[in-house]
């Protein structure tokens, strides 16, 4: 339940990422806080993204079609234009054709390097979303064995007092050592895949600021 709850909290988290600003209203609770930084940290540093940003401005940095001999206000009314009573072409019909041609292509261009921009962000948000929901299940797993560790070691305690006593076979007591045993390597097993994940998780999407993302996951 907890699970599913954080993971409703980072789905929603995924739609505000896509508005042009994020709501200045207080955070509702610690962990969406800390959800919402790392999403604009991985946004904002993740090569992936970083590179198509790039190619985005690359493409707005180009001059437009015509701009270096022509108005493009006027060039955009038509082929000819009219001084003092007098018509005189801008250019031949060919050469308005082909500027106005590059400039449906750069158009097009732009807006398919920002389409997949957006296409890319979602693809990566929800990749990560799955790997916080799998943070979240390692983190409610270890917990749960340490929960379940400090149970058997109090039985163990409370049998061994009853072996003393001739109350309880030794056997018994053997047999819930190693079961304690168990369970702690169990949790040890448990903690190193959630520093293993984690670093993962910052190393591949963190970019240069991937310490940065690895703090935050920690507080989550």
């Amino acid at each position: 339940m907890k699970t599913t709850k954080l993971l409703v909290s980072c789905l929603a988290l995924i739609l505000l990422i896509s508005s042009a600003a994020w709501t200045q209203e207080e955070p509702q609770s610690f962990k969406k806080d800390t959800l919402q930084g790392i999403i604009e940290l991985v946004v904002e540093n993740n090569p992936i993204l970083q590179s198509q940003k790039d190619l985005i401005r690359e493409i707005q940095r180009m001059p437009e079609p015509g701009s270096g001999f022509q108005d493009l206000s006027i060039l955009a009314l038509g082929s000819e234009t009219e001084v003092a009573g007098i018509t005189t072409p801008l250019m031949n019909m060919t050469q308005l054709e082909e500027i106005r041609s590059m400039m449906l292509d750069r158009m097009e261009t732009l807006e398919k390097a920002k389409q997949t921009y957006e296409s890319l962000k979602k693809s990566l948000l929800l990749e990560l979303f799955a790997d916080i929901t799998d943070l979240f299940k390692l983190n409610n797993e270890k917990e749960s064995l340490n929960q379940l560790e400090s149970f058997l070691r109090n039985r163990a305690n409370s049998l061994s007092q009853q072996v003393k006593a001739g109350i309880e076979k030794p056997t018994t007591l053997f047999d819930l050592t190693e079961r304690v045993m168990t369970i702690s390597m169990e949790t040890e097993n448990a903690t190193e895949e959630l520093k293993v994940l984690k670093l993962q998780i910052a190393i591949t999407m963190g970019g240069d600021k991937w310490q940065d993302l690895l703090i935050l996951l920690d507080e989550l």
